[in-house]
């Protein structure tokens, strides 16, 4: 098949013109391959995507796909994508402009769906690019060696910055006789590398790694070993990720391509067998081998998989809700995260307690866009399917066309959809310039083929098809049809000078926000409260600004040794959080802060704003608490006993504080702990389920020996508790302690094991001090604080019991929880990391070591569920 875009005998004038305006696409084609590579290996790109000056990087490269397509207007160049593709995106677009339009926020929505119209013009741009059947080849061999060089740098980084320095840390601790194996379970040591988060690289390469070995298939010599040994190292890419979606993505290839093969009849059974035994063998040791799947497949076959379901199971309950909520538009693009906290259900308890995507492609996809995400969703997975069938049938039969792209390749296209469909269910990754990117290379090649083919509609002759201006045909698959006024180019010219105008102010806030946080850093804190205030006015719609001002000024405030300024600083820090939930009136950030800081001053307004915060997120730890003291400071006595006591059933490790023995809480102590114990008892005599009666259980039993009824603790943990609470219990009693118990420190859990060694260090002074190190690196997974371990050891020693010692002589560790993520969740991570203003004060020795004495679930949605109705009821008094 030939291609011509031009005349078959142009003048000399016009063909130059023709050439010039070829090369001018070509250059902005260019441009946005150049950009699209350095966002797939840009290190930690994901991240940077929402830095200064990154951001205005990438949406300068959005801009090309934008100008390439009205160029391609304008030359009257432009293709459909045919096949029923472009009702799809037809109907993607009407779903975008009502949705962002009706939107709960707008400008936000606005901000998303610009680039969902760039990645859109990206695809009609290909597409056409891609009439000519010989570069469809070409632009996969290059996606292949982009995908080459995604996968050594992903390897390279994830070994320099991740494996090496966790080794090094491994054989450090051995010289404290602590020997720990390279755990995957552990999040920061999975491979990130280069996009920010292993479950992106997983997506990433799913997509990748069936083209590798397509091309190494259709390709000889020296480039085939080149394709072959770069699947087999995307294979260990992969396997460094630990994603479960990312496996279960491969297996669903490595399904279906032994199905086709089967169906094909193209091997004896004798080498399809030896193929398939030996896929199954290397996927089982590939994730055998890894703990962290093994954990995974040991939970379901255990029926104990629901902690590690949770956070998807969350996700999909709170992405139901919202896409129910307006179900006909959803709440609009960029809106899950701040309407997320709004949706999500009591039960999820501290899980998943921020997010600013779903976890899941369909379920994200719901939320934001409603039934327009269903109709375009199971739209473009039937085109698909029909078209693959179309494809199928058409390779069947030869049509002695010598231009078409190797079949191969077109099935592995397939291949890495289908793989990639699955990872989309466990994840939502489309936010991603390599992923999204990739995406839109392989739709255009396959919309491109599925042009070419004898049965798509078109002839031969539609390879020269132009868009003419006096057009006037009714196929769906010939050019665009336009008036004699070249309408479409001129509005598209006018839509983009509008969309830039719009962003202009945006992105010169995000400037000026990140001078003032650079400001910030050097201690200028006149400039930095100028720029941000300039960023906030610039973009009042977004809540980040007003957020890092107000916290930042607060922070400053209650550090602050002068009286007047310390005074000045903190009014100012709650005027700009209050302007901040203006804007995010459903997030628990701005409301909990705003009550911390409001709490000397104006405790009523300090209690409403805690309210409002359990509103949100009921189990937040401290938000309940913060609430008693502000109703204490109302002489609201009984009101702040109540909410402490909800405070304290949903995280009891808060009563082994030594924050109790100060002057102003130590009277409310003993009535809470009364009040507790009577809440937990209540709620066993109510018949709960036994996984709910087994904490409850766990919970009283352990604050019963914490106030030394030991004989109490026996009823609830003889049934009900670890190994370790009887163990303490024992020693409370100065019984013998068993062997097999002291061997734990060297086998089971992390919190056994770590619980099990201080006991041997009670037991053996000799070795105490080693044995409290290993106890810490068990426990915490970082090095032995001397600080801390020298504390710990004088005063077990001082200790004549060890009740007494976990009781009256643990040293205190005091700190703010830090808010992880707040950056990347705020999609702003040029500022500061917030951390709470609540001041924590942990007793040592329960909080790193015997955490099962009085457990605190971080998961528990019967418990939440239970302690629901309690809540509202005091919420409800308090915003009464």
């Amino acid at each position: 098949m030939t291609h011509s875009d031009f005349p078959a005998q142009p003048s000399k004038e016009s063909a130059g013109t023709s050439a010039n305006k070829t090369a001018q696409g070509n250059l902005l084609g260019l441009l946005t391959a150049a950009f699209y590579s350095l966002f797939t290996l840009l290190p930690n790109s994901n991240s940077l995507m929402v830095a200064w000056p990154w951001v205005f990087i990438w949406q300068v490269g959005l801009l090309c796909p934008v100008l390439w397509l009205l160029g391609l207007l304008w030359q009257k160049r432009l293709r459909w994508l045919g096949a029923g593709f472009d009702w799809v995106v037809g109907l993607l677009l009407v779903g975008l402009i009502i949705s962002a339009g009706l939107a709960p926020f707008p400008m936000q929505a606005r901000w998303y769906s610009w680039a969902v119209f760039c990645f859109l013009a990206a695809l009609y741009a290909l597409s056409t690019w891609l009439s000519v059947p010989e570069r469809r080849s070409r632009l996969l061999v290059a996606q292949g060696y982009l995908s080459l060089a995604f996968i050594v740098v992903s390897l390279a980084l994830w070994v320099n910055t991740t494996l090496l320095p966790e080794l090094a840390h491994l054989q450090a601790w051995q010289a404290y006789g602590v020997r720990l194996p390279f755990d995957f379970a552990i999040v920061e040591l999975r491979n990130w590398a280069p996009v920010g988060h292993q479950n992106y690289v997983a997506g990433y390469l799913v997509l990748a790694l069936p083209l590798l070995l397509g091309l190494g298939i259709v390709q000889a010599g020296w480039r085939r070993s080149l394709w072959l040994v770069g699947f087999g190292l995307g294979l260990l890419d992969l396997y460094t990720t630990s994603s479960r979606g990312g496996w279960l993505g491969l297996l669903a290839i490595a399904i279906v391509t032994f199905g086709a093969l089967l169906w094909r009849k193209r091997l004896s059974r004798r080498w399809l067998g030896a193929i398939g035994l030996a896929s199954v063998v290397l996927l089982a040791l590939l994730a055998l081998t890894n703990n962290r799947l093994r954990l995974l497949f040991a939970g379901v076959l255990s029926g104990q998989a629901g902690g590690e379901l949770a956070y998807r199971l969350i996700m999909v309950a709170t992405g139901w809700s919202m896409g129910w909520s307006r179900p006909f538009t959803g709440v609009g693009p960029g809106g899950v995260p701040l309407l997320f906290q709004l949706h999500r259900p009591g039960w999820a308890g501290q899980q998943a307690e921020w997010a600013y995507q779903l976890h899941s492609t369909p379920v994200h996809l719901w939320a934001e866009l409603g039934l327009w995400a269903v109709v375009v969703g199971v739209g473009t997975i039937a085109l698909l399917i029909w078209c693959t069938i179309k494809w199928l049938r058409a390779i069947a039969v030869p049509t002695g066309t010598a231009a078409q792209t190797p079949s191969i390749l077109i099935g592995c296209l397939f291949s890495s959809l289908l793989g990639y469909g699955i990872v989309s269910l466990t994840d939502y990754q489309l936010d991603n310039i390599c992923i999204s990117g990739t995406l839109v290379v392989f739709l255009a090649v396959l919309t491109a083929e599925f042009r070419d083919r004898p049965d798509s509609g078109l002839r031969a002759a539609d390879d020269r098809q132009l868009i003419e201006l006096t057009a006037a045909t009714s196929n769906p698959l010939t050019p665009l049809r336009l008036h004699p006024v070249p309408f479409l180019p001129l509005m598209g010219v006018g839509i983009l000078m509008a969309a830039i105008i719009w962003l202009i102010p945006v992105h010169r806030a995000w400037l000026l926000s990140s001078q003032g946080f650079a400001a910030l850093s050097r201690n200028d804190v006149a400039t930095f409260v100028d720029r941000l205030k300039q960023s906030h006015q610039l973009a009042s719609w977004e809540p980040y600004y007003a957020y890092e001002l107000g916290w930042n000024l607060g922070n400053l405030g209650l550090q602050a040794s002068n009286p007047p300024q310390q005074q000045a600083l903190i009014q100012d820090g709650i005027a700009w959080l209050k302007l901040g939930n203006q804007s995010a009136p459903n997030q628990e950030f701005g409301t909990t802060n705003l009550a911390w800081l409001l709490l000397n001053r104006e405790p009523k307004a300090a209690s409403q704003a805690f309210a409002r915060s359990t509103q949100l997120i009921p189990a937040k730890r401290g938000v309940f608490y913060g609430l008693g003291l502000s109703l204490l400071a109302q002489k609201e006595a009984e009101l702040a006993i109540d909410a402490i006591t909800l405070e304290a059933v949903r995280d009891p490790i808060l009563l082994t504080s030594p924050i109790w023995r100060l002057p102003g809480l130590q009277s409310l102590y003993e009535p809470v702990v009364r009040r507790v114990e009577s809440t937990l008892t209540t709620l066993l005599e109510a018949s709960p389920s036994p996984a709910l009666a087994a904490q409850l259980h766990q919970i009283r039993g352990g604050l019963r020996w914490w106030q030394g009824n030991i004989v109490g603790a026996r009823t609830d943990l003889t049934t009900y508790g670890t190994a370790l609470s009887r163990v303490v219990l024992d020693l409370a009693k100065k019984q013998t302690i068993a062997p097999s118990f002291l061997a734990d420190s060297s086998t089971g859990s992390a919190t056994s094991r770590s619980g099990a060694l201080a006991i041997a260090a009670w037991l053996d002074p000799a070795k105490r001090q080693t044995l409290l190190q290993q106890a810490w690196i068990v426990a915490t997974h970082t090095d032995p604080p001397p600080k801390i371990i020298a504390e710990l050891t004088a005063t077990m020693a001082r200790s004549s019991t060890f009740d007494q010692w976990l009781k009256q002589n643990a040293p205190s560790q005091t700190y703010r929880r830090e808010r992880a993520g707040f950056g990347v969740l705020s999609r702003h991570i040029d500022g500061s990391i917030p951390v709470d203003f609540l001041t924590v004060v942990d007793n040592v020795a329960i909080a790193q070591f015997c955490k099962d004495l009085i457990p605190s679930f971080d998961y528990a949605p019967e418990l939440d569920t239970a302690l629901q109705p309690r809540r509202d009821a005091l919420v409800q008094k308090v915003l009464k």
